[in-house]
């Protein structure tokens, strides 16, 4: 077994998977060790390491320095080890970034332009009329830490209804299943976003219907842990500089629908610490 898969293997046994693109020669000779770049995991391990092929690439050509690509098997244990600092930089949601930010003294860097926006929705048939109608019955949707799961949790309080005493919230794996929950009646409500009604079957879809569009928030953001110091800039700079009008980057946001990067306002990460408690009591339950 080489080198390049003894080390693969041995990070995927701990629960990560790593890939590195630089060949042996220029490795030997790198004149510090590979950045750990963490990915939260908001898809496939596979479609994950395709994606951010380009953006390895180009970080490892701009700062000089070996650049893998890390995730981890769920949200619950990318946030644990960002904030244990296992990661050098991460591409984390805003919500799980501010965390970080706060507890753990990550810097942002930049944030895709693209923002993010949660939908919920009911069955076309049976359409849920009004928000006390959820009393004493169920939603599904994603993983609990998701920003979609997190948003509808304040939104929901918000207007009087909390999590786990006026409704259940069903955790479901895809899309597609949290959509089937809700035509299946095991669920009223349903939370996703348009990427994840964009990978629903369309006779799912269509037999659904926007009960609500909750506010747009920032979405995915990259952050460094504080241990990088003056390499910050660098970094930054080198972020800034993977455009989405360049035809050797077009293929990741094509793929992706980021709609490229920019830099992070103060003002925008304090949108999200509204949302911190609902992280901080989730992270907290799954003790």
């Amino acid at each position: 077994m080489n080198e390049s898969r003894r080390r693969a293997g041995l990070l995927a046994g701990l629960g990560c998977l790593c890939l590195g693109s630089l060949p042996r020669a220029a490795w030997a000779s790198a004149p510090a060790r590979p950045l750990q770049l963490g990915l939260l995991p908001i898809t496939s391990t596979r479609a994950l390491l395709k994606n951010y092929q380009l953006v390895q690439t180009h970080l490892e050509r701009e700062l000089g320095q070996p650049v893998e690509l890390v995730t981890a098997p769920d949200f619950r244990t990318f946030q644990a080890n960002t904030l244990k600092g296992q990661y050098d930089v991460i591409v984390t949601a805003s919500h799980l970034g501010r965390q970080a930010q706060l507890d753990a003294g990550y810097r942002p860097l930049a944030r895709y332009r693209a923002l993010h926006r949660t939908l919920l929705l009911t069955a076309r048939e049976r359409p849920l009329k009004n928000i006390e109608e959820l009393r004493g019955r169920s939603i599904s949707g994603p993983d609990a830490l998701t920003l979609a799961s997190i948003e509808t949790q304040a939104w929901l309080q918000a207007r009087g209804l909390r999590a786990g005493t006026d409704f259940t919230f069903i955790v479901t794996p895809t899309p597609p299943s949290a959509a089937q929950a809700v035509l299946n009646r095991q669920a009223v409500l349903t939370v996703s976003t348009p990427q994840g009604m964009k990978n629903t079957p369309e006779d799912l879809r269509e037999q659904l219907v926007v009960f609500a569009t909750l506010p747009e928030i920032p979405s995915l953001m990259w952050l460094a842990h504080p241990r990088l110091g003056t390499l910050v800039p660098r970094l930054t700079a080198a972020l800034l500089a993977f455009s989405s009008e360049s035809a050797e980057n077009r293929a990741f946001f094509e793929a992706t629908g980021y709609a490229g990067l920019r830099e992070v306002q103060a003002a925008e990460l304090n949108t999200v610490d509204v949302y911190l408690p609902y992280l901080r009591e989730q992270l907290k339950a799954g003790q």
